[in-house]
């Protein structure tokens, strides 16, 4: 073989060694685009993750706040509206009538409106039990029932100075009404000196000079059962036996409770989940 022959074998040879080569350095850069394309790719996600956390995050820390905001104005209407519901029960009984003679009627209109706000109240109370926190509604529950005590010490003070009206108005032509007149203002001074305790769950049996005023007293109002009825009488034996609690003593113990829900309803207010307070976040 000439030397063109053998040179013609060697750049075959050359030629076959080099396609494989070619093909595999193809591979290899195939392999290494590929790679990097593929942490581009998970660079790409992992950053467009982050951006959708961050954002997603954003909007449920202004949801929250806006949640919470919303939160705080529907209690405060609540308990705004508990306070005035409160507040025209009280005005209410205050403004039944005493110490003069009124009418039935005039009467019967005053303890209807008085009824209404007492219902009010009542409903007023469930929307603050409803919207919470759980200390804000046992503490208005505590008003509320100190409120309806108080006004219906009220209304039994309006009852009794109806009756004694009555009776007073009596007395001047009935000899008989003013000597029951006598009797109960003498029974309810026996009852102060001798110490009695008439109220429920005294479980005091009364002095016998109790017992004897009481008697006369009854006695009396047997001759005038026609011109004083049952429940106008009841009135006036339970106002002389001191059965009823003084509703000036009901008053503080309302103003105390109420004193003490005010600076309670403004912190629960006040209260954010930012705090660091569990037991506020969980209000919240």
């Amino acid at each position: 073989m000439d030397l063109e022959g053998i040179g013609a074998m060697s750049a075959a040879a050359v030629a076959a060694l080099g396609v494989p080569a070619a093909v595999l350095v193809g591979r290899w850069q195939m392999r290494g685009a590929l790679r990097a394309a593929e942490e581009t790719g998970r660079a790409g996600i992992a950053q467009a993750e982050s951006t959708y956390r961050a954002a997603l995050d954003a909007v449920r820390t202004e949801a929250d706040a806006a949640h919470q905001q919303w939160r705080r104005g529907i209690r405060r209407d609540a308990n705004a509206g508990f306070l005035l519901a409160m507040t025209r029960c009280v005005q209410a009984a205050e403004t039944l009538p005493r110490g003069r003679l009124e009418t039935s009627q005039v009467l019967s209109a005053a303890e209807d409106e008085l009824i209404r706000a007492k219902n009010d109240l009542s409903a007023a109370l469930w929307v603050v039990k409803l919207e919470g926190p759980p200390h804000i509604a046992d503490g208005a529950g505590s008003v509320s029932s100190l409120t309806f005590e108080f006004t219906a010490a009220l209304a039994r003070k309006a009852e009794y100075h109806h009756a004694a009206s009555i009776l007073y108005h009596l007395s001047l032509s009935n000899p008989t009404a003013a000597e029951l007149d006598a009797s109960l203002m003498g029974l309810a001074v026996v009852v102060s000196e001798t110490g009695y305790n008439a109220r429920p769950g005294a479980r005091q049996m009364p002095p016998q000079e109790v017992t004897e005023a009481v008697e006369r007293a009854t006695e009396l109002h047997g001759q005038l059962s026609d011109d004083i009825g049952m429940s106008e009488w009841v009135v006036l034996l339970n106002e002389a036996l001191n059965y009823y609690t003084d509703p000036e003593a009901l008053k503080r113990r309302l103003t105390s409770s109420v004193e003490q829900l005010l600076p309670a309803c403004r912190q629960a207010l006040d209260a954010r989940s930012s705090t660091g307070n569990p037991s506020l976040a969980t209000d919240l």
